[in-house]
């Protein structure tokens, strides 16, 4: 058998035992799918409870024609006596209207109305239903100052100089993609969870065991013993990879995405592309862990250390939400920003160049196989075998 093979499989035997290998590889792929499930369950039912608000008013009386209007749209109206703030500030009550006694006197002399809103700015709970309560109220002051223009004979117009209309390009599937660019980053992510157990159980794991020089001292160049672990960690990775690939994807297409305006549709192509897309990122990710775990003097010790590459592929996700980038070929070249681009792309139905899939691929590879490399070198200082 062939020294990279036996390797190879020596690492699968070994992974395939070790229980935290097995959970690092597999736990991941299934959390990532399972919260982005639950995620967007949880904002379609934000939406759809905001549809239908309870709004607590203080003074209802006073403005008769108000209080129809909101009901006529859905809005349960409940009236409120006793202290305002101490409900809302206690969580008795989300927000609460106060309608002024003079609100009939100034509404029949055209004067400008003042409705106390009273609410709690810090409760992210409570945001849908303030949200929507301010917007029906604006949409009620619309329509007075509206009325007030005509009875003096003005046409309403007059207050709207221009109207913008917007003329959205981007399809349906790209709109989607952008909403859900968090799905590329969890498919990344998995390149550097799945394979770690693997990486680091072949690397400082067996430092600390004292299994390492054993294996050294055959007749086997270190290069070969390199690329056996090396292969075993990227097999496992890959694995992730695609298993957070293909539950995201059963996920997204099991919710309702349609209920807030949203259409997600993907072939079995546009899977395969990005399974294209992002293997070889699996090859880089084992190969880093694998160069910082040799420096380890133990398991635990390697995972601090390799925590820190789990920061990475989070960075060009960031960058992207606050300043989006023109693509360009050449980013593609760029390792886990070229995956990111790739799948954004692929999710939203463009057109991807060839040469984007060629540099990304080429970059990872090349990266992964000089750090193998440098990793094969280390194994023959003495310092490393021997803790």
């Amino acid at each position: 058998m062939h020294p990279i093979l036996a390797v190879f499989k020596k690492e699968l035997i070994d992974g395939r035992r070790d229980k935290r290998a097995v959970m690092s590889a597999f736990i991941f792929p299934i959390m990532a799918p399972a919260l982005v499930y639950f995620m967007l369950t949880a904002i379609i039912e934000l939406r759809d409870s905001s549809k239908s608000i309870t709004i607590p008013v203080e003074g209802a009386e006073y403005a008769p024609a108000l209080i129809q209007w909101l009901e006529e749209r859905d809005v349960t109206i409940e009236d409120f006596s006793g202290d305002a703030k101490e409900a809302v500030k206690n969580k008795d009550k989300e927000l609460v209207f106060i309608i002024p006694s003079n609100y009939q006197e100034k509404l029949k002399a055209l004067k400008t109305i003042s409705i106390q809103v009273v609410l709690d700015g810090s409760r992210t709970d409570a945001r849908p239903t303030i949200n929507q309560a301010g917007n029906l109220l604006r949409r009620y002051n619309r329509e007075v100052a509206s009325l007030r223009l005509i009875a003096r004979g003005v046409s309403p117009e007059v207050m709207s100089g221009i109207v913008e209309t917007e003329v959205d390009v981007a399809s349906k599937q790209e709109r989607t993609a952008q909403a859900l660019n968090f799905i590329p980053l969890y498919i990344i992510l998995a390149a550097f969870v799945s394979g770690m157990g693997i990486a680091v159980d072949s690397t400082a794991g067996e430092r600390e065991r004292k299994t390492l020089e054993p294996l050294i001292i055959n007749p086997v160049e270190r290069y070969q013993i390199v690329m056996g672990k090396w292969f075993a960690a990227s097999l496992f990775s890959s694995l992730g990879m695609a298993m957070t690939l293909v539950l995201c994807i059963v996920s997204m297409l099991q919710v309702p995405l349609d209920q807030i305006g949203l259409t997600f549709n993907i072939t079995v192509t546009q899977i395969l592309a990005m399974l294209i897309a992002t293997l070889p990122l699996a090859f880089l990710a084992a190969s880093m862990q694998m160069f910082l775990g040799i420096f380890a003097k133990s398991f635990k010790d390697a995972q601090s250390y390799i925590g820190i590459l789990t920061i990475l592929p989070v960075i060009p996700s960031l960058y992207m939400t606050f300043k989006p980038l023109l693509t360009q070929d050449w980013m593609f070249g760029i390792p886990m920003l070229g995956q990111h681009l790739l799948l954004v792309d692929i999710l939203g139905g463009k057109s991807v160049p060839m040469i984007g899939y060629f540099l990304s691929a080429f970059s990872c590879l090349l990266l992964g196989i000089g750090l193998s490399f440098i990793t094969a070198k280390l194994f023959e200082r003495e310092s490393i075998i021997a803790n």
